[in-house]
């Protein structure tokens, strides 16, 4: 009898913001996004949003790691950008755009942004779901040290959508 192969895990491939890149470079995570994906590509405009000012917690970090580890896209004017771009900012309009132009998901947690991602039929993830699925295939012990730092470096995350990855995480008292 022959025996059935389980199917390998496939990884998506992303299209990152500039969002997720900050939050996970301020906590030194950056490395969770190549056990996550499978591929991470970069719209230039991102880079520069995350970059310019090399002063900033994480400038250097993000730019070391999207070298190594991501492909940079030149800037796009295509419909979906132009259309984006009306109501998101540069950075997310450009994300959307290249995410549909490869056919593949995009790492973004400003909900404006999301929510545009979802309306146009694109897999979203976000920052949250980077670390609960480093967790699940443990590359991190837990989630709550990188949320902890996250927060303490200004990036904002409700309450409640912390408190449900904490219980996912299975880290609540």
């Amino acid at each position: 009898a022959r025996r059935l192969r389980s199917a390998p895990v496939t990884r998506p491939v992303v299209v990152s913001d500039s969002g997720p890149l900050i939050a996970l470079a301020g906590c030194d995570s950056l490395e969770l996004l190549v056990a996550v994906f499978e591929a991470i590509h970069v719209p230039r405009v991102v880079l520069d949003e995350t970059t310019a000012d090399r002063s900033r917690r994480g400038a250097d970090g993000i730019l070391a790691f999207v070298h190594a580890h991501a492909q940079v896209h030149a800037p796009r004017d295509d419909a979906i950008y132009v259309a984006a771009e009306a109501y998101l900012d540069e950075g997310e309009a450009q994300a959307l755009s290249l995410a549909h132009a490869l056919g593949c998901g995009v790492l973004i947690d400003e909900r404006r942004g999301r929510q545009a991602a979802l309306r146009q039929g694109l897999p979203v993830f976000g920052v949250l779901g980077v670390l609960l699925q480093a967790k699940r295939i443990d590359r991190i012990a837990r989630i709550a040290p990188a949320l902890d730092q996250m927060q303490a470096n200004g990036y904002r995350i409700s309450p409640a959508l912390i408190d449900a990855a904490l219980k996912l995480a299975g880290e609540t008292g």
